[in-house]
This record gives structure tokens, sequence and C-alpha cells, in this order.
């Protein structure tokens, strides 16, 4: 659950809050910030040294000093907001809002020490105004959308507020931005003031609009993005989880098929050789017919699974087939079996209900066959095997139960994997290609729908098969295809 919160969080702030933490791992605020602040003393000492007769207010002085001891401060914290984001992780939603309350801080502070530095070297005379647009810049790319309009409006009232200041006499005395130069005296303007005032505010808002467009297209650019490799990371599990089940089963179809043709081979050769009596001729070729019969399954259970592993998932969106028809007909077909066994199969489908399902026909009556027959399979005379079809709201369910041999808990948990059979079938010498439950797992993945199993040893088992009703679930969605499918009860 966390998890999902971290990258929802992730998604939702995108690459500001990635930004701010490289940004704060870099020290980028704090370096750009030592770098003007050199400069700035070198260029008072430069003009010093130049210009002996110069004098800047002390003023200036004490906001650099204050400048300095700022970023210092700012240093610190920085080193321990680094330290908390390591602990608590990059992604996590205290590391973001702790990165995005620093930076606000700052650009904060940095606009009122821009202020003042303003207000000891020209006031609104001060070409260097033009560093509010440059923290604007900063806020709409790292910061969101009204925080930056926040920022961009305290901007704008401490530029105003320095200029009106001095218009109306209540900041003074007034500093030029020249001290050898005498100046033009337009602070004192109230016509320049209000014109300077309204530059400024239009190019801090008209900055903050262009790069919150060019922000939002970036996030807008970047969900896509985020959207886009998500979709490539699933696309790569999904056929992962492919090619490793086509491995295993090339590996175990190979060995499946390996040992009824080598007992062929063993048994023809000493009917060849003439080692067998004649009186066990007829069982020997038993033997060889029985285990032949044994590999043809293996070879139809396996072409089967072979079909529905390849098969285009598109072709399910226009596939449809009747539930109820389809399990009456392998009742029909399988009532001979059952009761050749002594067993009683009972069918219950409801007739009235619409069991239409976006299933191919032939798909699901191999699913729902290989259920039959196991049940048939593993339910001891005299037994009952149950088959029933109904449709609850919108989904049809279909199941198979039994008064069978039962499956211990180890055994459910593994039993859809390509030729797993239970030790309670092996030890009852049930023959079987251990392949019906992977095409019925397959099946019900292409269909969208979920198998829910309940066995217990010596209780009996049942099958539920749910599949989204024809017509409830739409192509796009059964296109998805879910590898875990079964629940266990």
């Amino acid at each position: 659950m966390m998890t999902d919160l971290v990258e929802e969080s992730l998604a939702r702030r995108g690459y500001r809050a990635e930004a701010l933490i490289s940004l704060i791992r870099l020290r980028w605020f704090i370096n750009l910030r030592w770098i003007m602040i050199l400069c700035s003393w070198l260029c008072v000492t430069v003009e010093q040294l130049l210009n002996p007769a110069v004098s800047r207010p002390a003023g200036l002085t004490w906001v650099l000093v204050a400048l300095t001891t700022v970023n210092v401060l700012w240093t610190g914290v920085s080193v321990g907001l680094r330290r908390y984001i390591a602990r608590v992780g990059e992604g996590d939603h205290r590391a973001l809002r702790a990165a995005v309350t620093w930076a606000n801080a700052q650009i904060a502070v940095d606009l009122l020490l821009l202020t003042a530095i303003l207000r000891y070297t020209g006031g609104v005379e001060n070409p260097m105004a033009i560093f509010y647009l440059f923290h604007m810049a900063i806020a709409s790319l790292l910061l969101r959308a009204w925080q930056a309009i926040l920022q961009g409006a305290w901007a704008f009232a401490l530029y105003a507020g320095m200029g009106v200041g001095e218009l109306y006499g209540v900041l003074r005395p007034h500093y030029e931005f020249l001290p050898s130069r005498s100046g033009f005296g337009l602070y004192a303007e109230s016509a320049y003031v209000w014109a300077a005032a309204i530059v400024v505010g239009c190019g801090i808002f008209g900055t903050l609009y262009f790069t919150l467009r060019i922000a939002s297209r970036l996030d807008e650019r970047e969900r896509v993005l985020r959207a886009t490799n998500q979709a490539l990371r699933q696309s790569q599990e999904v056929l992962q989880e492919l090619q490793r089940r086509k491995a295993q089963f090339m590996r175990t179809a190979a060995h499946q098929l390996k040992s009824p043709l080598a007992v062929i081979q063993t048994q023809v050769g000493l009917i060849r050789d003439g080692l067998v009596p004649k009186e066990s001729l007829d069982l020997y070729y038993d033997k060889v017919i029985r285990r032949c019969r044994e590999a043809i399954d293996q070879v139809t259970d396996l072409l089967t699974f072979a079909r529905l592993q390849e098969a285009d998932p598109q072709r399910r969106s226009g596939s449809a087939a009747d539930a109820g028809k389809v399990l009456g007909d392998l009742c029909e077909r399988f009532a001979p079996l059952a009761l050749a066994k002594g067993l009683q199969l009972v069918r219950e489908i409801a007739a009235e209900q619409d069991l239409m399902v976006p299933v191919e026909p032939l798909d699901l009556a191999d699913a729902m066959g290989n259920l039959i027959d196991n049940a048939i399979k593993y339910t001891p005379a005299p037994g009952t095997v149950r088959v029933t079809a109904t449709r609850p709201a919108d989904e049809v369910c279909l199941t198979v139960e039994d008064t069978g041999l039962g499956m211990p808990v180890e055994t459910q948990q593994e039993m859809f994997d390509a030729y797993r059979r239970g030790r309670l079938a092996l030890e009852a010498g049930i023959t079987g290609s251990g392949l019906g439950l992977s095409i019925v797992r397959a099946v019900v993945e292409q269909s969208g729908g979920t198998i829910v199993v309940r066995s217990r040893p010596g209780e009996g088992s049942r099958f539920t098969i749910r599949i989204p009703g024809l017509g409830t679930q739409s192509d796009e969605g059964l296109s998805q295809k879910p590898f875990n499918v079964v629940r266990i009860e």
C-alpha cells in the first residue's frame, strides 16, 4: 500500500519533485548562492579600489553579511535534509514535502534579500530588478503552480513596497545606483515609480505564466512517458513469464512423452525377439495399446495447450459460447463413462438465464471437459459429480463438484502448473497427462475470469470458474491476461 502511495505521489509531482531532490543532493541552490555572494563582494571591493571616493551605505554591507550568514545556515539545513531524505527514501511523501518547504523558504528569503540589496543600490532606478524574473522561472519550474504564484505576489509586493516607500518618504534616505554620478531623481517621480512597478509586475507574472505553461506541458509529457514506461515494464514481465512457461513446457513435454515411448519400445522389442511366451502375448499387446493411448492423450493435450498458448488474444473480441449448451453436450458425452464407473453425473444448468460468455466454444469445452474428466477419474464409486451453470449479476459461474479423493493443501498450490499431478492421484495409479488444469487456467486467463478451488482430502473437490458474461466487459479489458487467476479456499 505504501509503495502504491509513493508511486502515486511521484507520478503526481513528476519531474518537479525529482528535480528538487536532485538539487538538494547536489546543493545546487547553495552553490549558486555562494557564486552570487562572491560576485557581490567582488564588485563592491573592485568599485572601492577603482574609486576610493565612492562610499556605499553600511546597510548594503550588512545585507551582504546577512546573505552570507543565511547561506551558511542553508548549508547546514541542506546537510540535515539530505540525511533525512536518505533515511526515509527519495520517493517518500515526507521527503517531497520537506524538499518543497525548503525550496519555498529559500526563494522567499532570497526575494527579501534581493529587495534589500536594491534598496541600498538605487531602488527602482536599479536595473538589477531583472533578477526577480530569475527567481520566478525557478519557482514555476520546481514548485506547484499556486506556490509559484504566491512567490510572484511576494516579489511584486516587495518591489512595489520599496518603490512606493521611497516615493512617499517612508523609506529614507535614497541611495543612488552609481554613487559617483548624481541620479535623475526618478525614484521621486510617481509616474516613473508606478510605471516601474507595473513593468516589473508584468515581467514577474508574465514569466510565471509562460514558464507554468511550459511546466504543465512537461508534466503532461512526463505522465505519458510514465504510463508508457509502466506499460512496457508490464509487457516485459508478461513476456518473461511466457518465456519461463514455454521453457518449462518444452522440458516437461519431452520428459512425459519419453516415458510411454520407452515402455513401448521395450515391450515391442521383447515381442520381436521372441522373449514373450505365446500365452502372454495378448497381455503385452494390451500394454502396448494402453501406452500408445497414453502417448496419444499426451500429444492431444500438448496440441490443445500449445493452441491456447499461441492463440492471438485479439480473436477473443468476437468470441461467444453458450456455456449451458457446452456443458450439456459435455455431460452427454461423459455420462456413459460415469455410469460405467458407478457414479451419478448430475447437471444443473439454468436454462432460463443468459449463459453466453466471450470464449471460443472449443476452448470452453476443453476447459470444462478436463474438469469433468478429472472429477470422474478421482471419484470412487459410489459417488456423485455435479455440474452447474448459473449467472449471478454480470458473471457466469460454472462449477464442477465431486465427492472424490480431494487434495491436500500442498498439492493445491501447484496443481495448475503443467505436468503437475497430485500425490493422491499418483498413489491411486490414476493415469493422466498432467496438462488438464493448465489448459483450464489458460482458457480462464484469456477470458478475463477467475478460478475458485475448494478441496479437502477425502471430502472431494469443487472448481468454480467465473467468467464475465458476454457484453459486460470491454475487449480492451479482455486483452489483459492476468496470470494469477486462481484462488484457493
